[in-house]
């Protein structure tokens, strides 16, 4: 008889549960519409089954619970298991913005400002944050077909707001390719050394170079490294889906940038030809541009020189276009070499004496 009425008190002085909180207990008995817990020295709870999820309940099962309701009228404690989940799949969503760690979603709907998607909890991808359906144009009307066709595929989308107290939940595709184009570029940097020289597929045309993906990361080709021929738009010479043979000539591991080079699998033409000329030579030469100042012209593949305007004719030039075109030849002198500033300074104007 002490021990019950030691039990009974030790009950009594419980703090009381308050709704919102977490209980742990295991299931006693299922029957009906609820599920009766045992949750030790308290009083039993009871799981509405239209709070227990989709899981099947089953009688020795441990769970944990959200108090709904301190006490019902029979004096149990109403328990729900789906806000448990919900509250534990908050909690992993704050940690995953936290860390940055990429998490697989199914998308389930399509609207005109992006997709629901399914992560265990209802997030939203905005357009802006897609990447998979490229460019559209969003002054059309209605939902763009290459946003209703992501429904029932899968994305790798990265946590970018996660507020359970506003049930917003933010997710971006376009935040988890560029942090796996990170991660790969880090490991293919760990993979290449200077010197390498690789296969290669063009992966990207910009104004200021390639992108070529070598297997194991891309990397960039200055619009400098593409050609040594400065007669041409170096980013014409290549399309995507080109396949290019690249050396690798340039590896920053702290800001993940791999440099490529098309132009030095070959040996430097100035190099190979400048030893060639001399000082007062005649060459035959063709306009590859024409500037204000005056027109530069290409000796040799890849070596070419500036006619100064004052250097193209005998008499005097006011627009070096009234003289030259570009694909013009024109027999040139050498009138200096600078070996250093890779340098050729030429002269129509003496050739035409000689």
């Amino acid at each position: 008889m002490e021990e019950l009425l030691a039990n009974e008190t030790a009950r009594l002085s419980l703090r009381p549960l308050r709704v919102g909180e977490t209980v742990e207990g295991s299931i006693a008995s299922v029957g009906g519409d609820e599920a009766t817990v045992d949750l030790g020295d308290r009083p039993a709870g009871v799981i509405p089954l239209r709070e227990a999820g989709p899981e099947q309940l089953r009688v020795g099962e441990h769970v944990i619970a959200v108090v709904m309701q301190p006490e019902d009228p029979d004096g149990r404690v109403v328990l729900s298991l789906r806000r448990a989940r919900n509250r534990k799949q908050w909690t992993e969503m704050e940690e995953l913005q936290k860390s940055g760690d990429l998490i697989d979603a199914s998308v389930l709907e399509a609207n005109r400002g992006g997709v629901v998607v399914d992560v265990g909890l209802r997030g939203f991808v905005p357009l802006s944050q897609l990447v998979s359906i490229g460019a559209i144009d969003t002054r059309e009307p209605g939902v763009p077909e290459s946003v209703k066709a992501l429904i029932g595929k899968r994305l790798q989308v990265r946590v970018l707001e996660a507020d359970p107290t506003r049930d917003r939940l933010i997710l971006s595709e376009k935040a988890a390719t560029q942090k796996l184009r990170r991660d790969r570029k880090a490991r293919g940097a760990a993979q290449l050394a200077e010197g390498d020289i690789r296969d290669g597929t063009v992966v990207g045309v910009t104004s200021y170079g390639l992108f070529v993906d070598v297997g194991v990361a891309d990397g960039l080709v200055h619009r400098s490294e593409i050609t040594w021929d400065k007669g041409v738009e170096p980013t014409s010479l290549h399309r995507l889906g080109d396949a290019v043979k690249v050396r690798v000539v340039g590896i920053d591991r702290e800001r993940q940038r791999i440099s490529l080079s098309i132009k030095r699998l070959g040996a430097d033409p100035w190099e190979q030809y400048v030893d060639q000329l001399e000082t007062g030579q005649t060459v035959n030469a063709t306009v590859t541009r024409v500037m204000p100042y005056g027109a530069f012209a290409r000796v040799a593949d890849g070596v070419e020189g500036l006619i100064h305007v004052s250097e193209i004719a005998a008499e005097r030039v006011a627009d070096p276009n009234e003289a030259v075109r570009v694909g013009d030849v024109l027999a040139v002198r050498i009138v200096a070499i600078d070996r250093e500033r890779r340098r050729l300074s030429l002269s129509a104007r003496l050739a035409e004496r000689t």
